[in-house]
């Protein structure tokens, strides 16, 4: 990877040292100049999908700085092209796309910590029956709080005494 991150200089700064923008893409192929992206999320014409590096990039890293220097080498370039009209409407549904993936990573998370009876495992079990994600309003939250803390002490109960008759590790 050179200073320029995945691309040379010519690829991404015009003769004149200006970035490029629109013409990195091929929706918007302007004449004599060659794209190096595409924002549908299918590659083709051995352009690169955008939408794909960003999403494979910023699932880990919400800052997007990590794909930022690794695509452009450098986060300027990418806060410059991220609000241009045509990437920032593209960059929306990327987000939404990104932050979905994120959260059933945490859920892949929480649902270990219950299944493997850590020492959050109370904690994360309560999370997952609250759903506080769904925006509850606050009388049903305080139902739902009830009812999970007793579902959960119950079944605790029963977890323990298996624990104790050598039934359970």
């Amino acid at each position: 990877m050179s200073d320029y991150g995945m691309f040379t200089k010519e690829q991404l700064y015009a003769s004149t040292g200006m970035r490029k923008s629109k013409s990195l893409f091929v929706e918007w192929k302007a004449e004599g100049i060659e794209p190096i992206f595409t924002l549908s999320r299918h590659e083709r014409e051995g352009l690169i999908s955008l939408r794909n590096l960003y999403i494979k990039y910023c699932v880990d890293d919400p800052t997007e700085v990590e794909f930022a220097e690794a695509v452009f080498g450098d986060y300027g370039f990418w806060l410059n092209l991220s609000t241009t009209m045509y990437v920032a409407k593209e960059l929306e549904e990327w987000r939404a796309i990104v932050d979905i993936k994120r959260k059933a990573q945490a859920f892949k998370t929480i649902m270990k910590e219950v299944q493997e009876d850590g020492r959050a495992a109370f904690s994360a079990a309560k999370y997952l029956i609250e759903e506080p994600w769904k925006g509850r309003k606050q009388a049903t939250r305080q139902k739902v709080k009830e009812t999970a803390t007793k579902a959960y002490s119950e079944v605790q109960d029963d977890i323990n005494r298996l624990r104790e008759n050598g039934l359970l590790q």
